[in-house]
């Protein structure tokens, strides 16, 4: 589903949505918000001036529930996601802009034909961007120098924290298992990033990998990869990884980023499973991990000496 931003962050006019079909018609607005933009700047004692800006947005959405008593049915779940940004900058004229500080804070409401009813639920998190797309919204925190960006991914159907990833394409590199009834991610976070510190050393020493195994509604697995020390120092260490995430199976045997099977079953760990996830970083280190039963399987994992596997807290 493309995004459509339906209001700039500096407008202060009304945001009209117009009702469509499934909506039904009406004289009149079925709802109608506004937006307002601010700006603040002071000196700092090091002398560049310290610039907040706080940005408000609207764009609309719409998914397909996958829980609920909808789940499976020829249902659209129509929404309203009110995205407000806040950044904190150093600037001046004599030095370059230093990012001080990034939030996003994203408000999400239900629409019908009777209009916007309550907030469903509010995400917060460090970030420097939000985009809307479908059953996810993606909070980006931005990468510099030898750092990359990291997207965190969030489920728009329930609020909740799916994955970080990075890597290739606009929420960074995924790998999707698909069914007539089931979708299931896989998604890897790799050191370098700005977020590491969070996202991998709070949660084990000398991880330097997350892989993510989630569903659009709810994260299902967090992996973390731990490697030796010397690793994060060293010229072929994580600096010179080029991750790739593959996935495939005995009736896909070449591996891609995705996979579609024909099973039907109300069980999905019978329709996910005797599949291998493989993560590329380089000629000499790759992770395989098999998922049998709709679960990566952490014991029957191939890794470079030295390097482990420990399942992380959802």
């Amino acid at each position: 589903m493309s995004r459509s931003a339906l209001v700039g962050a500096s407008l202060l006019v009304p945001l009209f949505l117009l009702a469509s079909s499934s909506l039904g018609r009406a004289d009149g607005d079925l709802a109608n918000a506004s937006a307002t933009s601010t700006f603040a700047m002071k000196p700092t004692a090091d002398g560049p001036y310290e610039i907040t800006t706080v940005s408000t947005r609207f764009e609309t959405d719409m998914l397909q529930p996958t829980i609920g008593p909808d789940a499976g049915k020829d249902v659209q779940l129509y929404q309203l996601v009110e995205i407000e940004e806040t950044h904190v900058n150093k600037e001046s004229t004599q030095t370059e802009t230093e990012r001080v500080d990034g939030k996003v804070k994203a408000t999400v409401y239900p629409l019908d034909k009777t209009g916007k009813g309550p907030a469903k639920f509010t995400v917060e998190a460090e970030g420097d961007q939000a985009t809307v797309d479908g059953p996810y919204l993606t909070i980006t925190r931005w990468g510099c120098c030898e750092y990359n960006a990291t997207n965190a991914v969030y489920s728009l159907e329930t609020g909740k924290y799916l994955f970080n990833a990075v890597g290739v394409g606009e929420s960074g590199q995924w790998a999707t298992l698909n069914s007539h009834n089931f979708q299931r991610i896989l998604a890897y976070h790799a050191a370098p990033t700005e977020m590491d510190d969070k996202i991998l050393t709070a949660a084990a020493p000398n991880a330097a990998i997350v892989i993510a195994y989630a569903s659009t509604s709810a994260p299902l697995q967090r992996v973390l990869v731990t490697i030796p020390k010397e690793m994060f120092e060293s010229e072929d260490g994580i600096i010179a990884w080029d991750p790739k995430l593959e996935i495939f199976d005995k009736k896909n045997p070449k591996p891609s980023d995705h996979i579609w099977s024909d099973k039907v079953d109300a069980d999905a760990g019978n329709v996910f499973t005797d599949v291998t996830v493989q993560l590329t970083l380089d000629a000499k280190h790759k992770v395989v991990i098999p998922l049998i039963g709709d679960k990566l399987q952490l014991d029957k994992a191939k890794l470079p000496k030295g390097w482990a596997l420990v399942e992380g807290q959802l």
